[in-house]
């Protein structure tokens, strides 16, 4: 039986978040689009680290399971998942990927000064996925002419942007307000057993002290949150199951 018991985060030392992620990301840089989701596994895995403690390292990013750690002398597998509402996720998806489409072509524009633009959509928008091409130019089109002139083109994406001084040129997506989901003991039964389906695998790639690390709390509509959470008769073979609510940085030792 698995029972959740919060971790103390009070102490956390940032200057020591970067020392374990900064070395590991920035080989992935280089192709930011195709490497995004390992980054955002990385800085996910750096701050449950941190709550951790101090010895504890990132040792290896691989797959099957996602990274190595470490702690002192010993290594451990960490398999890594976000838990997310799929119907809510897909649209995300959909958006976020337009405007990262758009935002390579705009830094590949020499006519516009870096900025950062974050742009809000119209309520209720929804789109096909024969439209992605048209959708980002769209984009790229009323974002450099805002960016330049301060105006905003009418379109049927963009409802408003806000840009401001930046180092380099980048776009966000801003998808609007949605109501909180929370966390139940179903969708985190669900999300144990299908990795617990592979714990042989990676067992059998690195070695025998197998963890996962459940992931919530992100900011859009397909997140959940834990409070209200009451976890009751959830059995385990992984040698420790983490919860971890990515914004507040609480970290749930699932025992």
């Amino acid at each position: 039986m698995l029972k959740m018991r919060k971790m103390a985060n009070s102490s956390l030392n940032y200057d020591n978040y970067g020392a374990i992620i900064n070395h590991h990301i920035e080989p992935l840089k280089a192709d930011r689009l195709k490497n995004n989701k390992k980054i955002i596994e990385i800085c996910h895995v750096g701050k449950f680290l941190l709550v951790l403690g101090e010895n504890y390292g990132i040792n290896k990013v691989r797959e099957k399971p996602d990274f190595l750690i470490s702690i002192n002398d010993q290594i451990i597998g960490l398999e890594h998942q976000v838990i997310v509402d799929g119907k809510s996720r897909e649209r995300e998806g959909f958006f976020e990927g337009l405007f990262d489409q758009a935002e390579l072509k705009l830094q590949q524009d020499e006519d516009l000064p870096n900025f950062l633009a974050n742009c809000y959509l119209k309520p209720y928008v929804n789109f096909k996925i024969n439209e992605k091409s048209h959708l980002i130019d769209v984009i790229y089109f009323v974002v450099k002419e805002y960016v330049l002139n301060d105006h905003l083109i009418e379109n049927p994406l963009i409802e408003r942007i806000m840009k401001m001084g930046h180092s380099q040129i980048n776009v966000n997506v801003n998808l609007g307000a949605w109501w909180q989901k929370n966390l139940t003991t179903e969708l985190l039964t669900s999300a144990i057993k299908s990795k617990e389906n592979k714990l042989d695998l990676y067992k059998n790639n690195t070695v025998s002290t197998q963890w996962l690390l459940l992931v919530v709390g992100g900011t859009g509509e397909s997140s959940f949150e834990v409070e209200g959470l009451d976890i009751d008769e959830i059995e385990s073979k992984f040698d420790k199951v983490y919860l971890m609510e990515d914004l507040k940085a609480n970290v749930y030792e699932v025992l």
